[in-house]
């Protein structure tokens, strides 16, 4: 039997001003930061982003900014790979 444990955040795009669906691929600690990895439904370049996680002070909302900076992006995705691939080395392939 197969489990779909697939989760899907809707964000909106404040540019294009539509939402967009991503795939919660992971959530990483980074020097006491929280970011998710996730890759968009339905893209073709099949292409991680990295979101800054950011929670209202009463922790009722929560936001995602798009991490800008390359350097913290790279370390995100690094923790990522090593991650899946020490817990999933036949499930995922990753291509740098």
């Amino acid at each position: 039997m197969e489990t779909n444990d697939e989760i899907v955040l809707e964000l909106f795009d404040t540019k294009t001003k539509e939402p967009r669906k991503y795939k919660l691929l992971d959530i990483v600690n980074y020097e006491d930061k929280e970011y998710v990895v996730l890759l968009e439904k339905g893209s073709l370049e099949k292409q991680v982003e990295v979101f800054k996680v950011k929670h209202s002070k009463d922790k009722t909302a929560t936001m995602y900014e798009p991490e800008k900076d390359n350097y913290v992006i790279t370390q995100v995705y690094e923790t990522f790979k090593e991650k899946y691939q020490q817990n999933y080395p036949d499930r995922i392939k990753f291509e740098d």
